[in-house]
């Protein structure tokens, strides 16, 4: 755990469903081989005993890697397998109660969905707010409502600490996002569903730095 955080301008999350893969290690590997700096493992189906298997295996390859491995809402899981940080949503423990288990250098994300929400998270122990759906997405049964660019730019005025934008972001959306004023890009479907996850990753990075 002494590796610094960096926020990099793109966000990769994992889906083993959209991927076609069987291990979060599988996805992992292809996104670092395509450039990738931060990877948040999603996974709300696998059972606990596989899914810390595959966790602690993602753990060893992305610290060889010097590549920031976050878990997405189990605080439990992060402090089994010794990952970086935990990525929560409005529903899990908040944020308070998880830097009261967690070590201390290590990193806590918070979902928000409105400016009200986004000041709120001003007060909490976060190194980061995700801020979005910014454009309708298809990876969540039970999504918000999009909040478009205007509120985007309107959050990461708002915000202090920075703002990753996540929500049906595709090649074509980097750029605007990154404009709006937030630090990161969150990828989810755009990412696993390209038949090269490697290259659809480079593709990204691309775009990104071309803003």
């Amino acid at each position: 755990m002494t590796m610094k955080f960096e926020l990099p301008t793109l966000y990769a999350i994992t889906d083993k469903r959209l991927a076609r893969q069987t291990t979060h290690l599988a996805i992992l590997k292809e996104l670092i081989r395509g450039g990738a700096r931060l990877v948040q493992v999603r996974d709300k189906e696998t059972p606990v005993a596989e899914l810390l298997r595959d966790l602690r295996e993602c753990v060893e390859f992305a610290h060889e890697k010097k590549v920031t491995l976050l878990v997405n809402d189990r605080c439990d899981l992060v402090l089994c397998c010794h990952a970086m940080g935990v990525h929560l949503g409005q529903e899990d423990i908040p944020p308070a109660a998880a830097r009261a288990i967690l070590e201390k250098n290590q990193v806590i994300g918070f979902s928000t969905h409105s400016i009200a929400q986004v000041r709120e998270a001003g007060n909490m122990p976060v190194q980061y707010i995700g801020f979005g759906p910014v454009y309708g997405t298809s990876t969540k049964t039970n999504a918000y409502p999009t909040v478009g660019l205007r509120r985007l730019r309107a959050a990461c005025k708002v915000s202090s600490v920075p703002v990753v934008a996540i929500g049906g972001i595709g090649l074509d959306q980097i750029k605007p996002v990154l404009e709006a004023g937030a630090a990161s890009a969150a990828v989810v479907s755009s990412l696993m569903t390209a038949e090269s996850l490697a290259r659809q990753m480079e593709r990204f990075l691309k775009q990104a730095m071309e803003r």
